[in-house]
């Protein structure tokens, strides 16, 4: 799949910017069931985004993350039917990928000519796909129940949601077409098993066209 991300740079008014910006996404804040049952990812934001006045600019931008492998604490199950909830944790054999989709707006400024800044918001879809695979049980149920080691099957799961996409950006102008930078982004995704906080600190490279 082939990402821009939104970047920011220095650009007359009218132009456009593209960049790349690999990364690092982490549950923070409000986890829900999301960042209870999902570890981190390696993640890559991309985007396209064009100057309407000097400081301001409007833009597209994608996400994605492969790598989240479905584990943590085990929610909602009894299974020594004794009428509670029995706490275990489980690791598994699949990974939940996420999807974003969101348009942005951003307005910012300079520090000095070549370093520049810039705050991003946003809002739109977060879509995320796992495949069917197998759940590893591990600890004890609530009547003394030894399940570690046992092996759930797990459907495909795929849902989407709208979230919110908060970020800060810094660059310096390599040359008058290339910036290299910073970039740290908070996702806020409304889900049905409870919001969801995603913090994504990432490399960014911009181009000027």
């Amino acid at each position: 799949m082939v990402l821009l991300a939104c970047g920011v740079a220095s650009a007359e008014q009218g132009q456009w910017s593209a960049s790349l910006s690999p990364g690092f996404a982490a549950t923070a804040g409000p986890k829900g069931a999301f960042g209870n049952q999902n570890g981190n990812s390696s993640h890559l934001i991309a985007g396209l985004d064009y100057e309407v006045q000097d400081g301001y600019w409007y833009g597209l931008e994608i996400g994605y993350s492969g790598g989240h492998r479905y584990e943590g604490r085990l929610e909602g199950e009894d299974l020594d039917k004794d009428g509670r909830e029995d706490a275990l944790t489980f690791t598994s054999d699949v990974d939940t990928k996420m999807l974003q989709l969101t348009p942005v707006l951003k307005a910012g400024g300079s520090y000095t000519d070549d370093l520049e800044y810039a705050f991003v918001v946003g809002g739109g879809l977060y879509s995320f796909f796992r495949p069917a695979g197998s759940a590893i049980l591990e600890g004890t149920t609530t009547n003394g129940l030894n399940v570690t080691g046992r092996t759930v099957p797990l459907a495909k799961s795929s849902n989407a949601f709208f979230g919110l996409d908060l970020g800060h950006t810094l660059t310096y102008g390599v040359s008058g077409a290339f910036k290299i930078g910073l970039d740290v982004r908070y996702h806020i995704v409304f889900m049905s098993g409870g919001t969801a906080g995603i913090v994504v600190p990432a490399a960014r490279f911009g181009f000027l066209f």
